[in-house]
């Protein structure tokens, strides 16, 4: 979910009435002009009147706070500021001042002078306390450098003073759902949609923060809310078909998958989805199709690299599985998933290095996972490490004792060792957690063979 922070720009004190002044001097078209004309125009007529020293300070303050903003919107961003400073070099009153500052903020802002723009939001909200406008453009500054407690902080202080400000509430729901707060994040979507119930994104990003937290259910209606107001939302749709996906509804989702991509056909989170669920129907090549599509569109999109290496490893294309773990490594070498699916094809091409090394990374990655520990015990048990071997199955059991195959192999290690009575201990707790598999019943028989032998 992307962040929507709602920058605000302060209204220009005395833009759109410029008092009258004691001296005309041919300045009638020209207040009209610098008030409210094309960037152009208005800066040169508010030009004319700052360089008239016949007009008082306020009309000329006035036309400086015009010219800067003019300066602003044609992305002259050092004349703005120089106009907005000079303007702040006057004596005002607090609330207008304030206003000034929150102007000059917002260009140092777009300039992406951030440590000025701060400055800037903070006087303004120092001379003026309830100036919401400044604790929210504060608070997109503090996001853009981290700082989400700060700007949390601001967005509650704006809504104290706006309780109903759209805007803020789906600015703070959006940092909630960055913190992966998304209680928080959905309480605030639901205020924001009390207030304007007719938002359609607003209720797309409720459904995604809904599918996030397991309610597949909430999020597959409010797309569909979401799809009512807006039935071309192509993002909607997407978050539609993976909630029914989830929900376990295949055909429907997939039909909503198409539409997604349809809508928006360079979408290559909508083709890795798509690919996931074509997986999941057990099309591996349609999924490996869109697996591909997708990282046309986004080369660095590692769900697909480490999905399409899954799918080539489920159709043994060994070495096209390593290539797509690799790759989702090079982007992100904190992957789990993909380190332990690339110890398995190497563990198929038999290579045992490679294998165990992947195991170990895994393992270093998320020491309280069973897979880690299991795969290399398998390896080292291949290499004739019984003693590692056996020190790895017994970490994995003793995080999940369950673990049908980590059974299986410490059963098939103790056998190994001529340990009978451990390995059909072993061998008959796997056969009661999964009583098709076939290696485990294929080693029982073996272990009642070597007890047999070893009473004789």
């Amino acid at each position: 979910m992307s962040i929507r922070l709602i920058l605000i720009c302060a209204l220009l004190a005395g833009a759109a009435n410029v008092r009258g002044a004691n001296h005309e001097g041919g300045h009638a078209d020209d207040r009209v002009h610098c008030s409210s004309d094309r960037p152009e125009v208005a800066i040169a007529a508010c030009t004319h009147l700052i360089e008239d020293d016949r007009l008082d300070m306020f009309e000329r303050a006035t036309a400086l706070k015009n010219r800067a903003f003019h300066f602003q919107e044609q992305g002259d961003l050092d004349r703005s500021i120089a106009d907005y400073s000079a303007v702040l070099s006057r004596p005002e009153q607090r609330r207008v001042q304030a206003k000034t500052y929150l102007n000059r903020g917002l260009v140092y802002s777009r300039k992406g002078a951030a440590t000025e723009a701060l400055a800037d939001f903070t006087q303004a909200a120092s001379l003026d306390p309830k100036l919401d406008s400044a604790y929210i453009n504060r608070a997109s500054v503090l996001m853009r450098q981290g700082d989400t407690e700060g700007a949390l902080a601001d967005l509650g202080r704006a809504i104290q003073l706006d309780p109903q400000a759209v805007a803020v509430y789906l600015s703070r729901a959006s940092v909630f759902a960055h913190n992966r707060d998304y209680a928080r994040a959905i309480a605030d979507y639901s205020k924001a949609i009390e207030l304007d119930p007719r938002n359609p994104t607003t209720w797309r990003d409720r459904a995604l923060a809904h599918r996030v937290m397991g309610n597949s259910e909430a999020a597959v209606a409010d797309a569909t809310e979401a799809l009512r107001l807006d039935p071309n939302m192509g993002s909607a749709h997407l978050d539609l078909a993976i909630g029914l996906e989830r929900a376990g509804r295949l055909a429907p989702a997939l039909e909503e998958f198409n539409r997604a991509i349809q809508l928006s056909p360079a979408d290559a989170d909508a083709y890795q989805a798509r690919g996931d669920a074509y997986v999941r129907r057990g099309d591996r090549s349609q999924a490996i199709a869109d697996f591909t599509q997708a990282i046309s569109f986004n080369p660095r999109l590692i769900a697909a690299y480490a999905n399409r290496g899954a799918a080539h490893l489920a159709a043994a294309d060994w070495d096209l599985a390593i290539a797509d773990f690799t790759r989702a490594l090079a982007l992100d070498p904190g992957q789990y998933a993909a380190s332990v699916n690339r110890g398995l094809a190497y563990t198929k091409k038999h290579d045992r290095e490679r294998a165990a090394a992947d195991f170990t990374r895994a393992i270093q990655l998320n020491p309280q996972a069973v897979e880690g520990y299991r795969d290399r015990a398998f390896v080292r048990a291949e290499a004739g490490d019984n003693a590692g071997a056996m020190a790895d199955y017994n970490q994995a059991l003793a995080i999940d004792p369950r673990d049908a195959e980590a059974l299986r192999g410490r059963g098939f290690v103790h056998l190994q060792r001529r340990e009978a009575d451990a390995a059909l201990s072993d061998l008959n707790a796997a056969l009661a957690l999964n009583p098709d598999d076939t290696p485990a019943q294929r080693f029982r028989a073996s272990a009642h063979s070597l007890l047999s032998k070893q009473r004789r």
